[in-house]
């Protein structure tokens, strides 16, 4: 089948370039620690020469948001800032590097080393900031015209809760079915910029709707694999650090590697998408 045909030349295209996705991740990894390191030291200060991390393997203990006073306000003040520090700065670096991504995976023949895919994320990065955030406006509105609307019309006449309940698993189905949709608008646009060199926000977008014409069928299934494979891999993530735990020294370590290979496997996958987008894309006729 031509799917899987395209998501294995789109898998092999995503190995092909491992350079790049290390360079992604070396990057991501160092903006990271710029964020965490400081929550690290503040945890120190907070809990040094006290029994509370050893409390805190047991279970959180709200008591101990009382015992530390003004530092527990700062911790979290801290943490609260960072962590969207962390968001923004992961959107900002994604839709950067996705720019020479495209731009590689766009490219028929030849190498495409480390320096052209920086010098291709920085040259398209206003472009593709732009269609990322107009895109990220367009799945708020479509969860809020899919989710929210409904949600508030269920709350006012709640009386059958099975009803609403049925109600809001269908809607939530239909959202989650949509999200392709708007991914692959996103990438044909970015795919457009990529392959006519025209920076332009609104007309890269509405290439990118127009392209939806194009083996319509094909491209949203894959990106609907795509996405389901991602999100049962995040799944895997998010399971995997609430479930192992690790208490000391060299037990940490292994930890930290772990949770590090899955990153880099999370970017591959990230990669992969993209790549797939950009098969189709050449396959159709649609890149020349």
């Amino acid at each position: 089948m031509r799917l899987f045909s395209v998501l294995k030349k789109g898998a092999c295209k995503t190995a092909g370039s491992y350079k790049l996705l290390i360079t992604m991740w070396v990057i991501t990894l160092g903006m990271i620690l710029l964020v965490a390191m400081p929550l690290k030291l503040g945890l120190k200060i907070i809990f040094s020469k006290s029994f509370a991390t050893d409390n805190l393997l047991d279970g959180f203990d709200v008591g101990l948001a009382g015992d530390m006073g003004p530092a527990f306000n700062n911790l979290l003040g801290s943490a609260t800032y960072g962590g969207f520090l962390l968001l923004v700065t992961g959107f900002l670096l994604y839709t950067f590097f996705a720019g020479g991504l495209f731009a590689r995976y766009t490219t028929a023949y030849g190498s495409f080393k480390v320096s052209a895919f920086l010098k291709s994320s920085a040259h398209h990065f206003l472009t593709y900031l732009g269609i990322g955030v107009i895109t990220l406006l367009l799945i708020v509105v479509w969860t809020l015209v899919i989710i929210g609307i409904p949600a508030a019309i269920a709350g006012g006449a709640a009386d059958d809760p099975f009803a609403v309940l049925t109600v809001a698993k269908i809607m939530a189905v239909v959202w989650a079915l949509g999200l392709p949709l708007w991914f692959l608008v996103a990438d044909r646009a970015r795919i457009w910029v990529a392959t006519t060199g025209i920076r332009r926000v609104f007309r890269a977008l509405g290439a990118g709707f127009s392209s939806l014409r194009i083996s319509f069928k094909v491209s949203y299934l894959a990106v609907l694999l795509v996405f389901l494979v991602n999100l049962a891999f995040l799944g895997l993530i998010f399971a995997f650090t609430a479930v192992v735990v690790p208490e000391q020294g060299f037990l940490i370590t292994l930890f930290f590697l772990a949770t590090q290979a899955l990153f880099l496997l999370r970017i591959f996958l990230k990669a992969w998408r993209y790549a797939t987008v950009s098969e189709l894309a050449m396959g159709s006729g649609e890149v020349s």
